[in-house]
């Protein structure tokens, strides 16, 4: 029998032994955290496991493989953006943290899915400095996907909004909700490219509090660098945020809008998407 004063060796290495977490990405219990990479909530495994795409293989939609949608006919001559670039590949890893935080209310993933989501911007942002020469190219105003009134009670958030909000946080640029949903669309996933393109035609209109703020902000100079202000020779460079990119049907049509937004207002707009991860 032990002494009633004598601690036993378990009791001791946990009093002493430095403290763990669960990690937020597999959910074992680890003692290593994989601060360096900048994600303190994740293991060093998970944090290594991250497919980023680093270097995109379709200029258009930033797929890190071969791409055929983006060459064809109307697609590629009337795409109401310029181009998409998503941080990481939607591998199965990545459908599970994301399955994880919209339905599973692990809502601290947030923070790691904005901050992934923000390194997608600093390429794609590198990337238009390097193409264009212009070493201050920028985005001016941050916008980002609506989900409908049933969806956002259902969830209680928009996790396109959560991901603009990390994004406009940290490049300090105006955040404003340019758009609105007019319907609720079916589930996407179950259709094919060319059904999601037409079922999202008309799923989206401005968001009339939203273009006024952008309208008030353009006439005042305010929120831009410089006072910088817009019309025809210069045109106001929109980013719209989502989650996935999977066919460009919600981008294009959200796209489409932004581009009659801008035009009632009486600027030209250019349209660039960011999306957590490419499918």
């Amino acid at each position: 029998m032990s002494h009633p004063g004598r601690l036993g060796f378990g009791k001791l290495y946990t009093m002493f032994a430095p403290p763990g977490f669960s990690c937020l990405g597999c959910g074992k219990w680890t003692r290593h955290s994989a601060g360096d990479y900048g994600y303190p909530e994740l293991c060093p495994s998970c944090a290594e496991a991250i497919p980023w795409i680093r270097d995109p293989r379709c200029p258009v939609c930033g797929r890190g493989i071969g791409c055929p949608d983006c060459t064809r006919g109307d697609w590629a001559q009337h795409r109401p953006f310029i181009m998409n670039r998503s941080a990481v590949t939607y591998d199965e890893r990545m459908r599970d943290w994301l399955g994880q935080y919209k339905y599973r209310g692990r809502e601290r993933l947030a923070s790691v899915l904005g901050r992934m989501t923000v390194q997608g911007y600093i390429w794609l942002e590198q990337e238009m400095r390097r193409v264009t020469g212009d070493r201050r190219w920028r985005i001016h105003i941050i916008t980002y996907v609506p989900v409908s009134p049933p969806r956002m009670r259902e969830r209680g958030f928009n996790q396109a909004e959560v991901l603009a909000a990390a994004v406009a946080g940290k490049v300090k640029m105006p955040l404003l909700p340019l758009l609105q949903r007019t319907r609720d669309t079916e589930k996407q996933s179950l259709k094919s490219r060319s059904e999601r393109l037409k079922d999202m035609r008309s799923a989206f209109a401005g968001y009339p509090e939203g273009v006024r703020r952008l309208g008030n902000l353009i006439q005042n100079g305010q929120g831009f660098r410089n006072g910088t202000r817009f019309g025809q020779s210069q045109p106001l460079r929109l980013l719209l945020v989502d989650d996935i990119y999977t066919t460009g049907s919600t981008a294009g049509a959200c796209g489409a809008r932004l581009h009659d937004i801008c035009a009632s207002i009486g600027v030209q707009a250019e349209v660039y998407s960011l999306t957590w991860a490419r499918s």
